[in-house]
């Protein structure tokens, strides 16, 4: 078996160890000049700058298997999982996405965390069974993705839930306002939010993708990196996926790229497939890196703003409180988080200019900041945050039910078919492996 993966971040490396332990020949092709997608950490004057995906979960139990696999699991830690809300003038620390903590933060007002305590987190658990990010379809089946985050919390709980907890985590984390992000899709996140706990990679988060790409050319496979596909299309029963002046012949291809790119390279190579992925919706951002001359105050790792507080910065990340050794003794690491309608408007900012733009809000909550800024990077992702909208968990249960079942010897693998984050990225990369396996390996005869 000859298989070709193509795209190099967390769904593309861990599809290619699935293929390379299930006997195939595997060849990967990334167009970027090193692997890892969002999950890249580039290395700046001793800063390790994790220029998308900041941190994992306990719970992420595909990407700590993976990272067991590979010999690599003592690389995960515990990181110290401090955040904080800035409100009135001060920063109230908190754990996002778990309610039973905002109970004793001095961010919410009494009555919210009373509703809290007394609805939100009944409700949490009476629906948990429901509310499984390895299954978000299931949200959808008993009626909670019909409506936005923002509907049903200000209907159910209140405008101060919606500002406070549900605008914070969505902007900060997913790059979508609390108005176009699934309500089930928020409940979802809560409750894992529940028992999470957070860890951090050592040494900056591109370790996972660097450590599953070492497996794969340890078993053989082949990564070409700076070298991007412009078609996959099928071929005498195969793949061919080619590129600029080049082609090469396949079993079968995993696609794992994003859905828009994913449109472009099969063309009307699956009309079905390319029918699902139209409805999938992205949004380009940009991550900026503030390289420091000192260490940024307080014990917080991400700093997030209420809705109403700024206009530009959702959350700055103080990446030297990550515990994950990527900062210099003595110096400062922020990494700043445009707002849903900032990130696009800051793709193709300057350093200059993207420091013009945030500087001002973060000096609100940091004064002085200015002064200790050393070094600027801007790092534009065209295809930053995949979008779970109203009604987006029931077209993933149209994928599960299979809608993307006819791909033939061609599979697609993306956060956008289970949940946007790497845990999500990894469990499409191993499905759609196991799926082209299935497909390409004949049959026992016994």
């Amino acid at each position: 078996m000859k298989i070709a993966v193509v795209g190099g971040g967390p769904a593309g490396v861990c599809a290619a160890l699935r293929l390379v332990r299930g006997g195939a020949t595997v060849e990967l092709f990334e167009a970027e000049g090193r692997i890892g997608g969002r999950t890249r950490t580039e290395v700046m004057e001793g800063y390790r700058i994790d220029t998308g995906a900041q941190l994992f979960g306990t719970l992420y139990r595909r990407v700590l298997g993976v990272l067991a696999d590979v010999g690599a699991g003592e690389r995960m830690v515990r990181a110290p999982g401090r955040d904080a809300l800035w409100r009135k003038g001060r920063a109230h620390e908190v754990v996002y996405g778990s309610p039973t903590s905002m109970l004793a933060s001095g961010a919410l007002p009494v009555a919210l965390k009373l509703r809290l305590g007394a609805q939100y987190l009944p409700f949490l658990q009476r629906h948990g069974p429901s509310l499984d990010l390895d299954a978000l379809e299931r949200a959808a089946d008993i009626g909670l993705d019909g409506e936005s985050a923002a509907a049903w919390g200000a209907r159910e709980l209140g405008r101060d839930f919606v500002d406070l907890l549900v605008h914070p985590l969505l902007a900060t984390l997913y790059g979508t306002g609390s108005e176009e992000a699934s309500a089930g899709f928020y409940h979802a996140l809560s409750k894992q939010g529940l028992t999470l706990q957070v860890l951090a990679m050592r040494g900056g988060a591109g370790g996972f993708c660097d450590a599953v790409a070492a497996a794969v050319e340890r078993g053989g496979g082949v990564l070409h990196t700076g070298r991007a596909v412009h078609s996959a299309s099928r071929a005498d029963g195969g793949v061919e996926v080619s590129g600029d002046g080049w082609s090469g012949r396949f079993d079968a291809a995993v696609v794992a790229v994003p859905a828009p790119v994913a449109l472009r390279v099969l063309g009307d190579a699956l009309p079905r497939a390319a029918e699902w992925l139209g409805r999938v919706r992205v949004r380009p951002t940009a991550t900026i890196a503030l390289l420091l001359d000192r260490p940024v105050p307080g014990r917080f790792f991400g700093l997030s703003f209420p809705r109403g507080e700024t206009r530009v910065v959702a959350a700055a990340c103080a990446e030297e409180n990550k515990g994950a050794d990527v900062v210099p003794a003595g110096r400062g690491l922020l990494l700043v988080i445009p707002t849903p309608a900032a990130g696009e408007a800051l793709l193709g900012a300057s350093p200059e200019d993207a420091l013009r733009a945030v500087l001002p809000e973060l000096e609100g909550a940091l004064p002085g900041l200015g002064r200790t800024v050393r070094d600027v990077r801007v790092y534009p992702w065209e295809h930053g945050w995949t979008l779970f909208y109203p009604g987006y968990l029931a077209h993933l249960r149209a994928a599960r039910g299979g809608a993307l079942e006819h791909e033939g010897p061609i599979a697609l693998a993306g956060d956008y078919l289970y949940a946007p984050n790497v845990e999500g990225a990894v469990a499409a990369g191993l499905d759609a492996a196991e799926r082209v396996l299935r497909r390409v390996t004949p049959a026992d005869p016994s």
